[in-house]
């Protein structure tokens, strides 16, 4: 495309920068456009929307159980870096809903935990880091509602019920990581108090690739189970893909298979995670569109274990909990934006650490403090907004 055409069109780029790069990439629009278009003629050439049909029905609306939601976050662009060390925070809350109450503790808390780390190592845990501080709140409020403090009725993740690395990872390799071999007892724990509580969790996740409908087909798909859900689904609807135990050991295969590795190693390593906790393969992977039709509306990926609630009802209750503006429950948006640190607060720690150790009269130290990086220092500035 030639200069001239984006003069002319200059008014859908009226924030942006036109300099050469962003010309340059600006013109591949054309070409992704087409690797989707291609994509979405293979998925109706395949024999999705026959499984599909299988296995989808229609919400029935129920109203919302007393819950709580809980999310952790960490801070973006992988901490602060500093002459001392990369600055590390992670965040886990909480909020009550539709009527849920603790009796000793406020209905919205969270929990913050802070590092200095070096190594690369250190730095790639950080997701690991913030699941587990996400875990251990989950488990003190499940002690809570075993003492009658809190009347929960539905624990609401953002994010994933069982942590992917424990599912596909070998178990040496979990057993080997002290934070993965933490999370999974952690996360085996909060399945079965859940099941002796007689309650339910649910995950609510918003990035997902996954192609666990590939299970049911028997072949991949050219497009993951979101992008599939969200085209063939209908406001109202909902589809149960199945359980872990059901359909991620032929997933591992088909996976494998697709990038020419072993698929009968890759079965059972699945499978070996999956026995690795009784509750493991019982969690339900379903997806549902809101009754409610809103413009660019997306299906929403939900993990479930309820073992006394059936998955249409629990998707029912969480519907009934959708927020118009985002298609999602809106616990989920609340915690999420409770729970949220964003780059400007980092620089705001960074300064204090800055004036507490002049206060101690070490401001000579104050330079482990300084931005290793100074050209990236902008990013953080407490003025800053990314466009």
């Amino acid at each position: 495309m030639s200069m001239d055409y984006w003069i002319r069109n200059a008014e859908d780029y009226e924030d942006v920068e036109l300099t050469p790069a962003t010309l340059k990439v600006l013109e591949m629009s054309r070409e992704l456009a087409g690797i989707i278009a291609d994509k979405i003629a293979r998925l109706h050439e395949s024999g999705s929307r026959g499984v599909l049909e299988s296995i989808k029905a229609r919400l029935s609306e129920r109203e919302p159980l007393p819950g709580v939601a809980i999310d952790s976050t960490f801070p973006p662009e992988g901490g602060l870096e500093l002459i001392g060390g990369r600055l590390i925070v992670v965040v886990a809350g909480y909020v009550c809903f539709a009527g849920a109450r603790h009796s000793t503790l406020p209905c919205r808390d969270s929990f913050t935990r802070a590092w200095l780390v070096e190594s690369e190592e250190h730095r790639r845990s950080v997701p690991l880091a913030a699941k587990v501080l996400e875990k251990a709140l989950t488990l003190r409020l499940l002690r809570d509602v075993e003492s009658g403090a809190l009347n929960a009725r539905l624990f609401l993740l953002d994010g994933e019920v069982i942590p992917y690395q424990l599912l596909f990872k070998p178990s040496a390799r979990v057993s080997g990581s002290s934070l993965l071999s933490r999370l999974h007892k952690q996360s085996c724990s909060m399945l079965t108090r859940i099941r002796e509580l007689g309650l339910s969790v649910a995950g609510v996740v918003k990035r997902s690739y996954s192609r666990l409908l590939s299970a049911r087909l028997g072949e991949p798909l050219p497009l993951n189970d979101k992008a599939v859900m969200s085209v063939y689904l209908s406001p109202g609807e909902y589809a149960v893909i199945g359980s872990y135990g059901e359909v991620l050991p032929r997933y591992a295969e088909i996976m494998a298979a697709e990038k020419r590795m072993d698929p009968d190693r890759y079965r059972r390593i699945v499978e070996e995670r999956i026995s690795s906790c009784e509750a493991y393969g019982d969690v339900v992977v379903a997806f549902y569109k809101p009754p409610q039709p809103r413009r660019g509306s997306y299906a929403v990926k939900v993990e479930i274990y309820a073992p006394y609630m059936s998955p249409g009802d629990l998707l029912g209750s969480l519907s009934s909990l959708t927020n118009p503006a985002t298609g999602l429950p809106y616990p989920i948006d609340i915690v999420d934006a409770y729970t949220r640190v964003e780059a400007r607060v980092m620089e705001l720690l960074r300064r204090r650490m800055a004036a507490d150790l002049a206060r101690r009269g070490l401001g000579e130290a104050a330079r482990l403090v300084a931005h290793t990086n100074p050209e990236k220092r902008y990013l953080f500035e407490p003025g800053y907004r990314a466009s």
